[in-house]
Parts: C-alpha cells; sequence; structure tokens
C-alpha cells in the first residue's frame, strides 16, 4: 500500500464494512506511516480492489474503532490484523490464506508469536477455518464493533 491507495482503500471499506462508521483514509494513513510493511492492497494490474492493514498490538486491548492516531506498543506479543476488505470480485480466489502467509512471515520478523483479529459481521466462521479461535473476555471492549464482533487469535505458523 502506497500513499495514492487511501482513497481506493477508504472507498472499499465504506462499501464492506456497512454499518460500522468508516474509519477512513485519514486512519488508513496513520496505520500506513505507523507500520506500512503491514499494509497491502490486492487488485487488478491497475487499481485496488481489495486491502489489508496490521500493526503489532498487545493482546488483552482491542485497538478502538476509528482511532485517529496509533501507538505501536513498546513490547507488544502480537501482530493485529486491523482490517481486512475485499471487493466480491477477489473473493475465492485464495487471498485469505496468501495474505495469511504473508502475515506469518512479518511476525516471525518481529518475534511475534499470534495473530490477532477483530472479525465482524459474521466472519467468525471464516477465520475459524483460518485456524483462528475467539478469545473471551473482550465484550466491553467491542461494543463499537457490533453485537458479534469477536477478538481471535492463532499462533504464527
Amino acid at each position: 500500500m502506497i500513499a495514492a491507495d487511501l482513497a481506493a482503500v477508504a472507498a472499499i471499506e465504506r462499501d464492506c464494512h456497512n454499518p460500522l462508521p468508516p474509519e477512513g483514509a485519514a486512519v488508513f494513513a496513520d496505520r500506513l506511516a505507523a507500520f506500512a510493511e503491514g499494509c497491502f492492497v490486492a487488485g487488478p494490474e491497475r487499481g485496488v480492489a481489495g486491502y489489508a492493514i496490521a500493526h503489532p498490538w498487545r493482546l488483552g486491548t482491542v485497538p478502538a474503532l476509528g482511532l485517529a492516531h496509533i501507538d505501536i506498543p513498546q513490547a507488544p506479543d502480537c501482530l493485529w490484523l486491523h482490517d481486512v476488505a475485499l471487493r466480491p470480485a477477489l473473493r475465492g480466489r485464495g487471498l485469505i490464506p496468501a495474505l495469511l502467509a504473508r502475515l506469518d512471515a512479518l511476525a516471525r520478523a518481529h518475534a511475534l508469536p499470534m495473530l490477532a483479529l477483530t472479525a465482524v459481521h459474521g466472519t467468525e466462521t471464516l477465520w475459524s477455518r483460518h485456524g483462528f479461535a475467539v478469545v473471551p473476555g473482550y465484550d466491553a471492549a467491542l461494543a463499537a464493533y457490533g453485537a458479534t464482533a469477536r477478538v481471535m487469535t492463532r499462533p504464527v505458523r
């Protein structure tokens, strides 16, 4: 991902994550500045049809939805998949396993033993198929993410 991709990324977010309030290009620009190596786009030769944003984090807390600025923790213990969204044309093409392989490699490079995410919009089943398990105890922290949101983790492979 580069700065020129941010408008397209924000448009995909609005289309794919409704009814959650959009975080928008400014939040994605902050994540890109904070941890560029965890920001990816996917799509045809020209254009952006999907994206993923990940950054080091600490389990026990959830990055607040729409947080304008993120501070990467001093002693992170996981790589947090902050957001991923794909336009329908890219779904079912094996991009999630490819993304997870990249995230595993990135986490290993930073000595982070765990991948973590917040499953929204009923995607708990999808992430379970890729080895993620629900971590209880985050209900209050997930209120802004919707009633079905769940924190899930998976050991790095």
